[in-house]
């Protein structure tokens, strides 16, 4: 009887971890700035919207929120709006 030999092989790769920092930024400050807090309508992302934008109003003097909920992908009227009317725009997608 002939010895036959099984490779086997194992298709899980190896998992490598690198440490890192977060990416450094610009020193921005908020105050007296117009926020703008885009909802790609999924489910929740809204309240999650509008929990950062009570937050910013506790932290930030002056700050002003501006509202847009997109209601498809390529919906961007309100995106142009985002972009002339507010010093930044932050985008949830939440489900």
């Amino acid at each position: 009887m002939e010895e036959r030999l099984i490779e086997i092989i194992d298709p899980t790769a190896t998992r490598e971890f690198k440490k890192t920092g977060p990416a450094h930024r610009k020193h921005f400050r908020l105050h007296r700035k117009r926020v703008g807090l885009l909802d790609n309508s999924k489910p929740n992302a809204d309240r999650f919207l509008g929990y950062v934008g009570e937050l910013l109003k506790q932290r930030y003097d002056g700050v002003e929120i501006v509202f847009r909920r997109k209601m498809s992908r390529t919906e961007a009227d309100c995106v142009q709006d985002l972009i002339e009317k507010c010093d930044v725009v932050v985008n949830a997608f939440a489900d």
